[in-house]
């Protein structure tokens, strides 16, 4: 897939979970709702990588947040139709962007915790 090496290295999984970690929290998720102009809310996402040893500039998590996105969309709107096509994250990501986002993400903030854990141990590159 092209698209996500565009502006870099291919993400890892552990960078990708790092990612969608910090995706999920509901202040970040609110300012990415309410703003198009969203360089500074990348950055921080990128600073708040750095944190966990993951070297990516904000341009490269906007580019995968946009993949990870469109990629659900896809997957979304095909599990609708009836057909069985999945992705990696798409659990996570659903929790995120799902329609029923609400309950699930109560319990998704009870993980976060020893979730971030994890992916601090991780070093790349």
């Amino acid at each position: 897939m092209e698209l996500a090496n565009e502006g870099g290295k291919h993400w890892t999984v552990p960078e990708v979970r790092a990612l969608i970690d910090v995706w999920s929290d509901k202040s970040i998720q609110r300012q990415l709702e309410g703003t198009v102009r969203n360089k500074r809310i990348f950055q921080q996402i990128a600073a708040k990588l750095q944190k966990f040893g993951i070297d990516r500039d904000w341009k490269q998590c906007r580019t995968k947040y946009k993949n990870l996105k469109h990629e659900y969309k896809i997957v979304r709107t095909a599990q609708d139709l009836g057909m069985t096509k999945s992705m990696k994250f798409f659990t996570e990501l659903d929790a995120i962007l799902g329609p029923n986002k609400t309950e699930k993400s109560r319990d998704q903030e009870s993980q976060d915790g020893e979730h971030v854990t994890e992916c601090a141990n991780v070093k790349t590159g």
